[in-house]
Order: structure tokens, then C-alpha cells, then sequence
């Protein structure tokens, strides 16, 4: 693959977002950026050796199944597009967990919160290759959405760690300061991602220069958009969610049964708890869109983790998978997708 096709188109140039590591010692100035902005940038605020570790992960996991060659320090995609899911590896809780446990991550959530925070097992380990020229779209920010949409019950804050330096052509995810306030993508238009026409003009958008060590938090209901990767090298992040220790918690568990309208699932604390599925209840499908009917078999099935909001009178509010256990490759470019892809 030739330099001229990866960096054809040219990204577009979007404005940074400000550095908010300044404020962390400053929590009055803190939440009112935060209550403004609904999002969050932090500069080089995270240990190196930490972010290396996950860094290391990934990398040592996309050599495995063949897209980036064996002597390489760092992610460039090697061209090959057409993977054995059987050489795919499942990602331990333990390399996201033990990146958030670090100090220096565990202290600026709880500077940030004022309080403890509970991580939500909603993971998505991040390998974003390069774009297909031929398929990029016009609009830079196509993809862009907002999480809380269809994840009601579960008032999550995201933090998106990049894993490596991500300039404009590696892309990034950009976000919309102040889209927190209101619904603006209340629908998906189908298959191909969601109706955005009209809602925010392309200088509404910010995405920084990010660097290894930077974070960004943003609210369940700030727009964001991952941007196209233009570049030779395989983009490497991570989001990870988190809730106060102060608010409710949403029902981590297996599913023992689902028989259309009553959901069984043994808790982590091993209890089996009941709850109604009901045509209000949101069940989340392997994309993110809401499934319903015979289609929501294939999320609850026996032995599958999930979790679940309550809801009044024994309802479930909204019930989805928890973190992928796969580096998030596409799943067109395996032959066979590795066991358990989607949960």
C-alpha cells in the first residue's frame, strides 16, 4: 500500500480542546468546565509505564494474528486484511483493570469526582486500521453519536486513553463541547450509523493532538465521533466507563434464562436476581442499536455476562453486553470470527 493512497484525502484541521490537568487542584473551576463542556482533556497526566503496558498488549496480540510484522516498535499496518480468528487471543479484565487502579489514573477520576469512583465493565479495547481511501467518508464526522442514547439507566463518563500518538492523520475521536445538554441523535438511520444531517456544523467539533499519557473525559450524552485513521499505522486506544460511587449501580451477572418476557441472571455476588423484558426495555445488540423480538435471543442466551438497570416494578430499564473481549478489529476482515466476539 502506497504512502499516496494512506494520506489521500488530507484530514481536515480541528480545533484542540484546553488542557484541563491544570484545574485538577482546582475542583470549583473543574466542574464548571465540565458542566459546560460535558467533556474533559487531560494532557500527559497518566503514568508512561502504564499506558506502555497496554500499548504492549495490543501490540504484541495484532502481531499474532498477522497485521502488523513481527520486528515492529510500533502499530504500522502490514496490509493483510484477511485474519484466522482462531489466532486471536481474549483480553484478561486484568489489563484494563490494572490501568485504571494505577495511581496516577486512579487519582485524577477521584480528583475530577470529588469521591470513589465504580468502574463499569464497558470496555472497548480499540485497533482502528487504516481507512480504505475508496471508502472514507465526505463527512469526517459520519460516525458521530452520542452513548447515552441507547444506554439509558446507566449515566456512565467515559474515559478514552490513547494508546500512542494520534495526530490529524491517525485521526482520534473528536467531540462536541456543550452536546451533553440535549438529545441530538435520537434515532439510528439504519445500518450504516446515525442521521447527523444538520446538527452540529463540522467548527463545533474538537479533537486535540493526543499523546501517550493524555486522557479524555466526556459525559454518556456528549457527541463524539471517531474520526478516519489516513495514516500507515493501526490506531491504538481504549475506552473505559465509570459511575460515583454515589449513585446507583446497574446489575453485573450471567444469564441463567430468558424465556421472552423474564430474565434470570446470577449476580457477581451470586445471588439469582428476576427481572421483566418488556417492549420499553432497551437490549442492546453487538452494534449498539436496540434489538427486539426473536433477535434478542442471540444477546441473552444461558452463560452470557451482561448488565442490567432496573427499572420500576421489577423491569429492566436496559440490558447489554459488557466489554469485548477482542481487540476491536473489523469483523469483515476475519474468516472465522474468534469464539465469544461479541460478549
Amino acid at each position: 500500500m502506497t504512502t499516496e493512497i494512506l494520506h489521500e484525502p488530507q484530514a481536515a484541521s480541528i480545533d484542540e480542546l484546553p488542557d484541563s490537568a491544570p484545574l485538577l487542584n482546582d475542583p470549583e473551576k473543574l466542574r464548571a468546565r465540565w458542566e459546560a463542556d460535558g467533556a474533559l482533556y487531560f494532557k500527559n497526566i497518566i503514568d508512561a509505564d502504564a499506558i506502555a503496558a497496554v500499548r504492549n498488549d495490543y501490540l504484541g496480540r495484532l502481531k499474532d494474528i498477522g497485521v502488523v510484522a513481527p520486528g515492529e516498535s510500533q502499530p504500522i499496518w502490514n496490509g493483510v486484511n484477511r485474519l484466522d480468528g482462531k489466532l486471536a487471543r481474549p483480553i484478561s479484565d486484568s489489563i484494563w483493570q490494572n490501568l485504571v487502579a494505577h495511581s496516577s489514573f486512579d487519582a485524577a477520576v477521584r480528583s475530577f469526582l470529588g469521591e470513589v469512583p465504580v468502574w463499569v465493565p464497558i470496555v472497548v479495547h480499540r485497533s482502528a486500521p487504516p481507512a480504505d481511501p475508496a471508502k472514507v467518508p465526505a463527512d469526517s464526522f459520519a460516525a458521530g453519536h452520542q452513548d447515552g442514547v441507547y444506554n439509558y439507566g446507566i449515566d456512565f463518563i467515559t474515559c478514552w486513553v490513547p494508546l500512542m500518538e494520534i495526530d490529524e492523520q491517525v485521526g482520534g475521536l473528536a467531540v462536541v463541547p456543550g452536546s451533553h445538554k440535549a438529545v441530538h441523535y435520537a434515532k439510528h438511520s439504519g445500518p450504516a450509523g446515525v442521521n447527523r444531517t444538520g446538527v452540529f456544523p463540522d467548527s463545533a467539533w474538537r479533537r486535540p493532538n493526543y499523546k501517550p499519557g493524555d486522557l479524555l473525559m466526556f459525559h454518556s450524552m456528549t457527541a463524539h465521533a471517531g474520526l478516519p485513521n489516513r495514516s500507515d499505522k493501526i490506531r491504538l486506544s481504549v475506552d473505559i466507563r465509570f459511575l460515583p460511587s454515589s449513585v446507583p449501580k446497574p446489575i453485573v451477572g450471567a444469564v441463567v434464562n430468558f424465556d421472552g418476557t423474564t430474565l434470570n441472571i446470577k449476580t457477581e455476588s451470586g445471588e439469582t436476581q428476576s427481572f421483566v423484558i418488556d417492549d420499553t426495555t432497551i437490549v442492546r445488540g453487538p452494534k449498539g442499536t436496540p434489538v427486539i423480538a426473536d433477535a434478542r435471543l442471540g444477546v441473552l442466551f444461558p452463560g452470557a455476562t451482561i448488565i442490567t438497570a432496573p427499572g420500576p416494578n421489577g423491569r429492566a430499564q436496559l440490558v447489554r453486553s459488557v466489554s469485548r473481549k477482542y481487540l476491536d478489529l473489523p469483523a469483515a476482515w476475519f474468516t472465522e470470527l474468534p469464539p465469544n466476539w461479541v460478549s
